[in-house]
C-alpha cells in the first residue's frame, strides 16, 4: 500500500509499505479520508516526544472495511465507518473509575502506532462506529476533533444563556464554539490574531476579537456589563491566552484548557482564589463522547464544510503539514488517499 511515512524532522515521504495485518478482533479499513490535525504537525516537527520515527501519522479518518477477522462482529465488508483511534490499559484507577481518556498507559492511533496517512489502517472493531451510506467521507474524518470539543464542552457544564469565550479560532476553537451554541450558549466570542480566520469566524455568525488590536479583557468585560464570561475555553495554549484567561471569566466561572502548552506558563493564582474560579483541563474524550460527536456530525447539526479548506493527495501529505505550519488562508487539511 501506499503511505506517507515520518522519518524525521520534516522528513515525511510517501512510499510503498506492507498492509496491515490483523489480529482477532480487528478490521482493516480502506482510507477514504484522513484530516490533518496540529498534533501531526507537532509529530513532524520532532515536537511531540511520544512518537518516534519511522511512523505513519494521522488519527483523523473515515473509511470502507475491506477485511474482519472476528466471525462474531456485527460488522462487515464494506460498512462505510469511523474509528476511535485512542486505546487505554482498562486496568488503573482512571479506566476503573470510567476516565479512560486520562489512562496513564493512553495512546493514540497515529501516534504510538501507525495511522491512517495511507491507503489502509487497522482498528479494534469494539472502536469502529457506521456512518450513513453517501455521508461525505471527508465530514465523518472530522468526527474525531468533533469529540475533543464535545468533551470539552460536556465537562464545563455549559447551559443556556452561558456567555462563552474561546480563546483561539482554529479547528478545534470553531467546533467548541458550534457545539457550546447547541448546548445553549447566548453568546459565543471568539479571539483571534489570524485575519482568515477571523473572517471564516464572522462567516459563521460569530462574534469575534482581533487579540492584536486592543485590550480582550477590556472588551470582554464590556459586552458582558463588567461581569466577564461565564466558560472560558483555551485552545490555543500561548503565553498570551495563559495571562489573560482568570481576567477574563466571572466570579466562579470557569476555564477550560484543551490547547497543550509546550513549556510552564506564569498563572495569575491569588486572582483565581479571589474569584473562587474553576481551571480545568481537558483530554481528548471518552468512548461515549466520540460516540455523540459521530451522532452530532452524521445528522448534521455540525457543519463541517466551511472548515475543511484544502483537499490534497496521499503524496501530499507534506504539503498539508507545510500549510498548517504556515498558517495562511487554512484552516483543516484533508487528505485522500
Amino acid at each position: 500500500m501506499r503511505a506517507a511515512v515520518w522519518y524525521g524532522k520534516n522528513d515525511l515521504r510517501t512510499e510503498e509499505r506492507e498492509k496491515p495485518s490483523l489480529e482477532d478482533g480487528e478490521v482493516l479499513i480502506k482510507v477514504k479520508a484522513c484530516g490533518i490535525c496540529g498534533t501531526d504537525l507537532m509529530i513532524c516537527n520532532e515536537k511531540f516526544p511520544r512518537s518516534h520515527p519511522p511512523l505513519i501519522p494521522g488519527h483523523e479518518f473515515s473509511g470502507e472495511i475491506v477485511e474482519i477477522k472476528d466471525v462474531s462482529s456485527n460488522l462487515k465488508v464494506g460498512d462505510r465507518v469511523v474509528a476511535n483511534p485512542l486505546f487505554f490499559c482498562g486496568r488503573c484507577v482512571a479506566c476503573k473509575m470510567g476516565f479512560t481518556n486520562a489512562c496513564p498507559k493512553l495512546g493514540l492511533i497515529g501516534v504510538d502506532i501507525d495511522g491512517a496517512f495511507a491507503e489502509y489502517v487497522k482498528a479494534s472493531r469494539d472502536k469502529v462506529y457506521k456512518i450513513p451510506s453517501r455521508f461525505p467521507f471527508q465530514n465523518a474524518a472530522l468526527v474525531e476533533p468533533v469529540a475533543v470539543a464535545y468533551h470539552a464542552v460536556r465537562i464545563s457544564g455549559c447551559k443556556v444563556g452561558d456567555f462563552v469565550v474561546v480563546l483561539g479560532a482554529g479547528p478545534i476553537g470553531m467546533l467548541v464554539a458550534m457545539i457550546a451554541k447547541i448546548a445553549g450558549a447566548s453568546e459565543v466570542v471568539l479571539i483571534e490574531v489570524a485575519k482568515y480566520r477571523l473572517e471564516l469566524t464572522k462567516k459563521l455568525g460569530f462574534s469575534t476579537i482581533d487579540a492584536s488590536g486592543g485590550n480582550v479583557v477590556e472588551k470582554i468585560h464590556e459586552m458582558t456589563e463588567g461581569k466577564g464570561a461565564d466558560l472560558v475555553f483555551d485552545t490555543a495554549a500561548v503565553s498570551q491566552t495563559a495571562a489573560q484567561f482568570i481576567s477574563l471569566i466571572r466570579p466562579q466561572g470557569k476555564i477550560i484548557i484543551l490547547g497543550l502548552y509546550k513549556q510552564p506558563e506564569k498563572v495569575d493564582l491569588f486572582n483565581i482564589v479571589i474569584k473562587e474560579g474553576h481551571i480545568l483541563g481537558s483530554r481528548v474524550y471518552t468512548e461515549t463522547d466520540f460516540e455523540k460527536a459521530a451522532d452530532l456530525v452524521t445528522s448534521g447539526k455540525i457543519k463541517m464544510e466551511p472548515l475543511i479548506t484544502h483537499h490534497l493527495t496521499l503524496e501530499e501529505a507534506n504539503k498539508g503539514v507545510r500549510l498548517l505550519e504556515q498558517g495562511k488562508d487554512v484552516m483543516k487539511v484533508v487528505l485522500f488517499p
